[in-house]
């Protein structure tokens, strides 16, 4: 059996959410996302939009509990991960779109040297696939950046600009 992405291309997330029309306005606005499809899918409305490339499913759920709030982002880890070629200037272009970030590079940073002094590790690392190796990271040829916006109820969208070398390859842009 074939397992590649030709054989199985991802299309489709599928997110409860606590408004439909607040979600179709966010993507919309951000990402150019066009709806394709509305309505209601046993009994709750229903949305499929094509933003970044793929079909983001949303249907409306009464019973929807939103992730914690500002000032928790730590305790929510669920998020859409999309690569940029320039983090910084896709915060500038979402801001003036009206985005709210959480996270920004030089935050992230921050994070890292807080507990790197309090003798901590930021994120650690126990397998690399070949052929990178923990000192090919260390000199600088695979690096990501990260920016985190707040979307309706509390949707984490992250921005990640990759470094990565020619060699590897695991996350092509476009």
């Amino acid at each position: 059996m074939n397992t590649n992405t030709e054989s199985y291309p991802f299309i489709e997330v599928s997110m409860a959410c606590s408004n439909i029309s607040e979600m179709e306005t966010f993507w919309e606005q951000m990402f150019d996302g066009k709806v394709v499809f509305r309505g209601r899918m046993m009994g709750q409305p229903y949305s499929r939009m094509i933003a970044c490339g793929i079909t983001l499913a949303f249907r409306e759920d009464p019973d929807y509990k939103a992730p914690p709030g500002p000032g928790q982002e730590f305790m929510f880890r669920n998020h859409l991960g999309l690569r940029v070629k320039d983090v910084e200037a896709a915060i500038q272009e979402l801001e003036a779109k009206g985005a709210n970030f959480v996270l920004t590079p030089q935050k992230v940073r921050e994070f890292q040297q807080m507990n790197n002094e309090d003798g901590g590790k930021f994120l650690e690392t126990d397998y690399i696939a070949a052929p990178l190796t923990a000192e090919r990271i260390a000199n600088g040829e695979f690096k990501i950046d990260v920016a985190i916006m707040a979307a309706p109820d509390g949707l984490w969208i992250e921005l990640n600009q990759i470094k990565e070398p020619e060699d590897t390859q695991w996350f092509p842009y476009g």
